[in-house]
């Protein structure tokens, strides 16, 4: 099968020591997503149409949280000989194909896809065999760094390990984002040798080795500091997570949401919300979760993942909602819990009403009609439906199987309707 371009490589088969983990490292979460997903999405926003996988280190887990995505590969690199290699081991799955190919890293989370198409824009209309992004950091300690001559021109990148004091100073970094153009990039690795600091194939030596062949190498600062952020133990996670969450929340209140107090909130990079809706301090919106318009969420509220709020749904304090459909007008308005539930329009829930959904075994469902109105601290034990304008009063334990009629009135322990003789 031909090779659809543009093509991005990223690079993710290191183990990540520091991390002191038995996850790969770019699997490791930052605001709810794997790193590496965060990469993927960058380059298939600056273009790329093929994206290839350099796995090694717990391969089997990156096939497992990357499977079913159609434009990506695999390459495996058995032995962790460098970088250089890292892109070598590509080479059969790219045969044939010539035009740019971006390299990345995948753990670095915080890239964003525009100054990446930027890049691949440049390396066309400058006809360069190699453009580098750069950036420059306050601290570049970690990075190689890159070498201009007196005019600005890029003469090399030198990996710290092999600086000297003068080019340890230099402010400019590599973070190791690059296009490269194919088939070329493969004559200059097969150039380049260990003779190095580590002993392995730096990728790094590509472009000096471009140079040495004639070739039109460029270096352009287009990157900043946040995109540049690798990861390489948790306390960086943390801070990536940190950047992340702040472009999450100003993505959403840039489209309409208003969130009272954005340093005591957190809201997951898969969450989907709608205008007008208003986030309130101390809530966590954690997974794929779905949220209308006009909705209210917290303080304290705790919406996990497959929780879908309709238009003008209230969801307050201390209620948690887990794999739960709420339909527009409903509320929930606090200490309250509902688990595998689906909830009908302009529904109800009192406070500290639960439905009990796991019965030690599995999760069963519990369906709550339209209009319907749950009493303060009600127990709903699934499987169980409740009708459309039922009521289930204050403390009443509804047991599994007994459903409640549409337009009935159920109290007591075990409910029963109002009238009828305890069972």
């Amino acid at each position: 099968m031909a090779i659809e371009g543009p093509v991005a490589i990223i690079l993710a088969a290191g183990q990540g020591k520091r991390m002191k983990s038995d996850r790969a490292k770019v699997l490791h979460e930052v605001c709810g997503r794997p790193m590496i997903g965060y990469v993927v999405d960058a380059a298939r926003g600056a273009g790329a149409k093929t994206i290839v996988v350099v796995v090694g280190y717990a391969a089997e887990q990156l096939y497992a949280a990357l499977e079913g995505e159609p434009d990506i590969r695999f390459a495996v690199q058995a032995e962790q000989l460098g970088t250089g290699h890292a892109v070598k081991v590509c080479r059969p799955l790219l045969e044939g194909y010539e035009g740019p190919i971006l390299v990345l890293v995948g753990d670095e989370p915080l890239l964003r896809p525009e100054p990446l198409a930027d890049l691949l824009d440049r390396q066309r209309r400058e006809e360069a065999a190699c453009l580098l992004g750069t950036a420059e950091v306050d601290d570049p300690m970690g990075f190689g760094r890159i070498l201009r001559d007196s005019a600005g021109r890029f003469l090399r990148i030198v990996e710290e390990r092999d600086c000297n004091p003068e080019e340890k100073a230099i402010r400019e970094v590599n973070p190791s984002c690059y296009v490269f153009e194919l088939p070329v990039l493969w004559d200059a690795l097969d150039q380049i040798d260990t003779s190095n600091a580590q002993g392995e194939y730096y990728l790094t030596d590509a472009p000096e080795q471009l140079m040495r062949m004639g070739r039109k190498v460029v270096a352009t600062n287009v990157l900043s500091a946040d995109d540049i952020l690798g990861v390489n133990t948790r306390q960086h996670l943390a801070q990536a997570g940190a950047i992340m969450q702040a472009r999450i929340q100003d993505h959403w209140m840039t489209e309409g949401v208003s969130i009272v107090d954005p340093r005591n909130t957190y809201i997951d990079g898969r969450a989907v919300l709608g205008r007008d809706t208003v986030v309130y301090p101390f809530s966590v919106i954690n997974g794929a979760v779905t949220i209308g318009e006009r909705c209210k969420v917290g303080p304290f509220a705790h919406l996990r993942p497959g929780t879908e709020l309709a238009d003008g749904v209230e969801v307050g304090a201390f209620v948690e909602i887990n794999r739960s459909s709420l339909d527009a007008g409903t509320v929930v308005r606090h200490l309250a819990y509902l688990g595998d539930a689906r909830v009908g329009a302009n529904v109800n829930v009192g406070c500290g009403a639960i439905t009990a959904n796991f019965d030690g075994v599995g999760k069963h469902p519990t369906t709550i009609g339209d209009d319907a109105r749950i009493g303060s601290g009600a127990v709903l034990i699934a499987p169980v439906e409740v009708g459309k304008g039922a009521v289930v009063g204050a403390g009443a334990v509804v047991t599994k199987g007994r459903d409640v009629a549409a337009g009935e009135t159920v109290v007591g322990v075990p409910a029963r309707p109002i009238g009828s003789k305890p069972r």
